[in-house]
């Protein structure tokens, strides 16, 4: 019904996609290639000047503006909770690095850099808190907390951290006892954190504080 409706409307675009002919003949033609192709079929062919000619809008231009969500993007700078003296940095947690595109490197031997997934952060917060590249420190949120390595990174800005996404499943080690490697985003991030409209969890800004773990192991590497 739709190819029917199309070949009157747009037939020179059809045609230059290889379905000429009556209009009849070329929604048949455009159906039938729909039903067989095995891949996507290019329908039609159009010149700059009659794409932007089926834009109907009275001033000819698409209107991206939607004045229902006004008021929604007003309250954005209002609607993430800020930062404060008990969690002083924004935590980002999902970041994409090298080989923590996804969960699907359950082992933790595939991944050639960050096995442990780090803790990033801006030499200045580092400095600050006491902790020293390769360490541990702890995590903490409104949600839970985390032991983790820290990274010093000058890719980092002051008061943003991050942790990769891909974290947080366990895998056998070599004698069969199953162990979790990194954290899960999810396990920081409060389930009342989240977009009200599509539920989308704030994991790309949640209030955290980091704080250095006084090991031995970081005591030596201080002196």
């Amino acid at each position: 019904m739709i190819c029917q409706a199309a070949a009157p409307k747009i037939a020179q675009s059809l045609a230059r996609a290889g379905f000429a002919g009556s209009p009849p003949e070329a929604a048949d033609a455009l159906f039938d290639a729909l039903l067989t192709s095995k891949s996507a079929v290019i329908f039609a062919v159009d010149e700059w000047e009659e794409s932007f000619a089926r834009v109907r809008t009275p001033n000819g231009r698409i209107q991206l503006a939607i004045p229902e969500l006004f008021g929604e993007l007003d309250a954005l700078a209002s609607e993430i909770e800020p930062t404060s003296a008990e969690f002083p940095f924004v935590l980002s947690a999902g970041e994409r690095r090298s080989f923590t595109a996804n969960t699907i490197f359950r082992n933790p031997d595939w991944r050639r850099k960050d096995r442990d997934g780090a803790l990033r952060m801006h030499p200045d917060d580092a400095k600050r808190v006491g902790v020293l590249d390769g360490q541990r420190a702890r995590l903490t949120t409104r949600r839970g907390s985390a032991e983790v390595s820290v990274e010093v990174s000058e890719r980092m800005l002051p008061g943003h951290i991050s942790l990769p996404t891909g974290f947080g499943l366990d895998f056998p080690d070599a004698s069969g006892a199953r162990v979790v490697t990194g954290i899960a985003p999810n396990d920081l991030t409060r389930s009342e954190d989240r977009d009200w409209i599509a539920g989308t969890p704030w994991h790309k800004h949640t209030p955290a504080r980091v704080e250095a773990l006084q090991s031995e192991t970081n005591a030596g590497q201080r002196r």
